[in-house]
């Protein structure tokens, strides 16, 4: 069952950094998955998020495009499509038949969202810089949902495992949670 949660602290589900697969659909109605690391809070009121997205991946395209995407958030038990989505292009396969994740359509936007995926950001691109051979896309959240058991005041992580990338092939899991 995944909550509605309002917009303004969708940014709770991203702050600590996860590896998100980025979501988006070209004119021609092909979706596609791509793996990204480069995500950052921009503000929480109005809720805005950015992705950066280098010139080489297939889905900058898209986002160009149709000027919207989904921010999926896998955990750990997905290390296997994140890996393959962020290592292999979507211009000539289908990431979601070859990696097995399942389409659900959106809210809001219309790129589809990851069923296996535990939270799901709607996003609007408002405004985009290029820095050398990457777009950074500033976007708004426009709809955001997120697993019920994972998500109270921010993400449990003492029942969800995100992944955090770290650079050089390596990876680290989120550990528990606690509050000062």
């Amino acid at each position: 069952m995944l909550k509605k949660i309002k917009p303004e602290i969708a940014y709770r589900l991203i702050n600590h950094g996860p590896i998100a697969l980025i979501t988006t659909i070209n004119k021609n109605n092909k979706p596609n998955i791509m793996t990204i690391a480069w995500t950052s809070v921009v503000n929480s009121e109005p809720p805005l998020v950015a992705i950066a997205v280098g010139n080489q991946a297939y889905s900058q395209k898209s986002i160009k495009e149709s000027k919207e995407f989904v921010m999926n958030i896998p955990d750990k038990k997905l290390m296997r499509s994140i890996l393959y989505c962020g290592n292999h292009t979507g211009e000539n396969i289908n990431k979601f038949k070859a990696s097995k994740l399942t389409t659900i359509n959106s809210k809001i936007v219309k790129a589809p969202k990851i069923k296996e995926c535990f939270a799901h950001l709607e996003c609007k691109v408002v405004k985009k810089y290029r820095y050398s051979d990457v777009l950074f896309f500033i976007s708004k959240v426009v709809y955001a949902d997120v697993e019920e058991k994972y998500f109270d005041e921010s993400i449990n992580t003492d029942k969800i495992k995100t992944v955090h990338h770290l650079g050089g092939g390596w990876f680290a899991e989120i550990g528990k949670r606690f509050k000062e």
